[in-house]
């Protein structure tokens, strides 16, 4: 599955100080709870901010949402913010 490689976009911010990181990708949706928690864990520290998730969703994809709501309900608040956005989307920002 080529389209789903992981594309890194690396950009200086403020001067070169900052790096601002845009990662895309395809992930099997089965992925372990504890691992999605320990990329959020460390995105979080990178960053000093939580981690911004939106999960879409719509009729035909609400067993899907509702699994990443599962693997995300248990990582605190602190560490990442979860919105829905109702009907399909593809570039959630």
């Amino acid at each position: 599955m080529e389209d789903g490689r992981f594309r890194a976009i690396l950009s200086p911010v403020n001067g070169g100080s900052f790096t601002r990181l845009r990662l895309t990708g395809v992930v099997p949706s089965s992925v372990m709870k504890k691992d999605v928690a320990r990329l959020v864990r460390a995105l979080d520290f990178w960053s000093g901010w939580p981690v911004a998730c939106v999960l879409c969703v719509d009729k035909e994809t609400a067993c899907w949402c509702e699994w990443w709501t599962d693997i995300l309900v248990d990582i605190p608040e602190r560490h990442i913010k979860v919105r829905y956005r109702r009907a399909r989307c593809g570039d959630a920002r």
